[in-house]
């Protein structure tokens, strides 16, 4: 009888502040990966000795300077250089930003939307725009702007820093609402070859936040639906093959049956909370769903170890200070949390509430 081989690990290479985004599921939920992923901090690389054969996700790369991609990039080739049959999701060489992707889109005819610079707006046709940052996961820098004058306006009363910022992008309203008159936003992970959609966020408003998304029993079952059915798998696949992008979360609107991207995260948050932090609600389908789809990168162990850098830590010492930082993250919400109830109770002791 043929011995099953085990597999080996995988590799999270990510930035330290931001290895919570895997970080909880792999700290707080029974998934049975717990041994089997590690967290690498891109700062930590050079404190690594010699590890085992993997897979890596090369994730955090819009987050990186010109100089830290470059020694991603290089990495990346190291390692297919030292053992060409690992997977090695996201070369850091080819996975585009927001900007460059939604051209990409937009020049393929994937996207009816178009995005611009500062420098470029006087050659924009298409309105209403919004301006928000390239590269930061933060709210539009202001709201919709129906003409050139509005636009002019609106980057003017930015504080000068911002304006002169680089990063800064120009983008065309790309969403509609459904028949109902309401917006919906809808998410789904790549990991490897597996597509999973994971929610619907249903919103009265055009710019979707989880916090202002409607959670009615209508709206819970839209999003059930979605996930089961998968609806948009085919038009997805495509997208995230143009964008060469093999492990991330794209965000997306439907408008007239097509998937009009609004970005893809290459290091989203699987989990941002432990389980029982919402009374009533169960995060544990989440990491099941994320947990299936890593299974399916998992390879068999063998082959010669690897060095990524010259240090002398175990690649499970650089995941455990991956972790402490993620449990300190958690702690710092849950005292901020009882804190901000302690004064609402006081305010509605006091009658101020």
């Amino acid at each position: 009888m043929a011995k099953t081989s085990s597999p080996g690990p995988i590799y999270y290479l990510c930035r330290r502040q931001h290895a919570y985004t895997i970080g909880v599921l792999l700290g707080y939920y029974n998934h049975g990966l717990g041994d089997l992923i590690r967290i690498i901090p891109y700062e930590r690389l050079s404190d690594l000795s010699l590890i085992a054969p993997g897979t890596f996700i090369f994730t955090d790369l819009e987050r990186l300077t010109p100089d830290e991609l470059l020694t991603a990039t290089a990495l990346h080739k190291t390692i297919a250089l030292q053992d060409d049959s690992l997977l090695l999701l996201n070369d850091p060489a080819s996975v585009p930003r927001r900007f460059d992707l939604l051209r990409r889109l937009k020049a393929a005819g994937l996207n009816d939307f178009d995005v611009h610079r500062l420098g470029e707006r006087g050659a924009i046709r298409r309105f209403p725009v919004f301006v928000r940052w390239e590269n930061q996961h933060e709210p539009p820098l202001t709201g919709l702007l129906d003409n050139a004058q509005a636009l002019e306006t609106a980057i003017a009363a930015l504080p000068e820093a911002t304006r002169r910022n680089p990063d800064l992008m120009i983008v065309e309203y790309g969403t509609a609402p459904a028949p109902d008159g309401r917006f919906r936003k809808y998410s789904a992970f790549k990991v490897g070859d597996a597509i999973y959609p994971q929610h619907c966020f249903t919103s009265r408003g055009w710019y979707i936040k989880f916090s202002e998304a409607i959670l009615g029993e209508a709206e819970r079952a839209e999003n059930r639906a979605y996930v089961e059915e998968n609806p948009h798998v085919a038009q997805l696949e495509r997208i995230f093959e143009l964008a060469d992008i093999d492990y991330g979360r794209i965000d997306y609107g439907i408008v007239d049956g097509r998937v009009q991207t609004f970005e893809i995260n290459n290091n989203p948050t699987v989990m941002s909370r432990p389980p029982g932090w919402e009374p009533g609600t169960d995060y544990s389908r989440y990491a099941e769903m994320h947990a299936r789809a890593l299974r399916t990168i998992l390879r068999p162990a063998g082959g010669p170890p690897l060095r990524l850098g010259d240090g002398t830590m175990s690649v499970d010492a650089v995941h455990d200070d991956a972790m402490r930082e993620v449990r300190r993250r958690i702690a710092r919400f849950s005292r901020s949390r009882r804190l901000r109830s302690l004064r609402q109770r006081l305010a509605r002791a006091l009658g101020l509430g």
